[in-house]
């Protein structure tokens, strides 16, 4: 694990934590609700940020827990704790070192957070890890274009994003989704394809 990378990035988002939602609300909320109408049970948000998806969870939702590596976002978070239909934990952690124990989630949700995890590969194994055999993955995120002449401009266009926002915007990430063991079950382009809901699942006897 790279704790330098991982130490810039809580430092980026605890900068910017305040002003956080000015960028974070171009997100349309109908891909929000997609997603969290999709979580049952006890659910994992790795990544929960200012805790915008915290007032779409429905009453499927036993408990959330949400995590995130910045202090500061956790803050704004807890505000909105109150709009959400479930219990809510709130907690700081990292998503490549998940201080849970294994298969101990109905489902866990991620949005717009593998962009940035300096190592998502083994961010996905960790979610893979806690969550329940049969369980739902549910990631909402922008990832590379299949299309090649679009992911050669994104590529361009990468180093420039992750010097302003910290964020990754050419990586293939449903195939990361596949190297960590998850089943995917669904991807349904948002926008074009670069923004995707990927529905995945975890088989019995997977790790």
């Amino acid at each position: 694990m790279n704790h330098e990378e991982n130490h810039r990035v809580k430092q980026q988002y605890d900068r910017i934590a305040g002003s956080y939602d000015l960028v974070d609300r171009l997100i349309p909320s109908s891909w929000r609700i997609k997603a969290t109408r999709l979580a049952y049970g006890r659910v994992l948000e790795a990544g929960v940020g200012t805790g915008l998806n915290l007032p779409y969870y429905t009453d499927r939702c036993q408990e959330i827990v949400g995590i995130d590596l910045s202090t500061s976002m956790l803050a704004q978070a807890a505000r909105r704790i109150p709009q959400c239909k479930a219990p809510v934990a709130l907690a700081e952690m990292d998503v490549q070192a998940l201080e849970m124990a294994a298969a101990s989630f109905d489902c866990v949700l991620v949005s717009f957070v593998f962009c940035t995890v300096p190592d998502p590969l083994q961010g996905l194994r960790e979610c893979l890890r806690v969550l329940k055999p049969g369980g739902r993955f549910i990631m909402l995120e922008h990832m590379a274009s299949d299309r090649p002449w679009f992911r050669g401009v994104m590529d361009r266009l990468n180093p420039l994003t992750v010097r302003l926002l910290g964020d990754h915007i050419n990586r293939q990430t449903a195939r990361t989704v596949s190297m960590a063991g998850f089943r995917i079950e669904s991807s349904t382009n948002l926008f074009g394809d670069v923004v995707r809901l990927l529905v995945a699942g975890k088989q019995s006897g997977d790790s």
